[in-house]
């Protein structure tokens, strides 16, 4: 497994959105797919079919393909994508797809983005992985499986920057809910002397409160659906943390409105 951070790279001051790479056995894999995703500094990529964001519009123009949007919904919902209007007034939380011509875009804002790619298959997508839909990483390995013949140990995965358990706060119900499905220690308890980097937007009571770890949830999920664990590429960025990138968490605890970002995957060269 490899572990990377964005927040000293060069890209970050002379470019409103940061790339990742993928790995194969251990490795980076040249030729690959582009993954990115929108910095704080671009402005919002909200998306809802019932609305226009021109912002969003010139930000992704800018690299010269067809998009592919859907609308999120915080669910396992993942989509098989030929033709730019395949997902047309659809809710759901991943695209995958074949077809070079086109970019998938989800939006995140805390939650995690995962970027997935098969270099045998050729099939490329990124989904929308919030506590809720933590597992849908596995839900598009299936649907590759299913529609392309690909095979689990051949995907290479991104787990994109997100909120870490330095900052994500959870009550006793969603810590178990994580516990018993994924690793057993995806949900630790805080200790009653730590400090809340955030203060909570929601009441607990006297009810003890837990660090979760989204990361070892999805990295639980991927091993057990066969995904090497040499071919996971892990951020280690915590969006809440870190002012570059857009946070539900942080921005809202201000009393701000939260900037959601864009997270991309296309084929190179990019253009833009």
């Amino acid at each position: 497994m490899n572990f990377f951070s964005v927040i000293e790279t060069p890209e970050l001051s002379d470019k409103d959105y940061i790339c990742f790479d993928f790995y194969k056995d251990g490795k980076k894999l040249s030729g690959s797919p582009v993954c990115g995703m929108s910095l704080r500094k671009a402005g919002s990529m909200r998306f809802r079919w019932n609305e226009t964001n021109d912002n969003r519009t010139a930000f992704l123009s800018k690299f010269n393909r067809k998009i592919v949007p859907v609308e999120l919904i915080h669910s396992k919902i993942v989509f098989d994508v030929k033709n730019p209007e395949d997902t047309d007034g659809l809710q759901g939380d991943g695209i995958i797809t074949a077809n070079k011509e086109l970019m998938p875009v989800i939006t995140v804002a805390d939650c995690m983005p995962v970027y997935l790619y098969d270099s045998v298959t050729g099939v490329f997508g990124v989904v929308h992985s919030g506590w809720k839909g933590t597992g849908i990483c596995v839900e598009a390995i299936k649907l590759a499986c299913e529609k392309y013949n690909s095979k689990p140990e051949n995907f290479s995965v991104i787990l994109g920057p997100h909120i870490h358990s330095c900052c994500y706060i959870v009550n006793e119900e969603r810590a178990d809910y994580f516990n018993t499905n994924f690793a057993k220690d995806c949900a630790v308890p805080m200790k009653a002397d730590e400090q809340l980097k955030v203060p909570l937007n929601w009441d607990n009571g006297d009810g003890t409160l837990y660090r979760l770890s989204l990361e070892k949830a999805n990295i639980f999920a991927l091993l057990n659906a066969g995904v090497k664990s040499e071919n996971i590429n892990v951020c280690t960025d915590c969006t809440c943390c870190n002012s570059v990138f857009g946070s539900n968490r942080r921005e809202t605890a201000g009393g701000s409105i939260f900037t959601v970002q864009a997270a991309f995957i296309l084929e190179q060269p990019v253009l833009g």
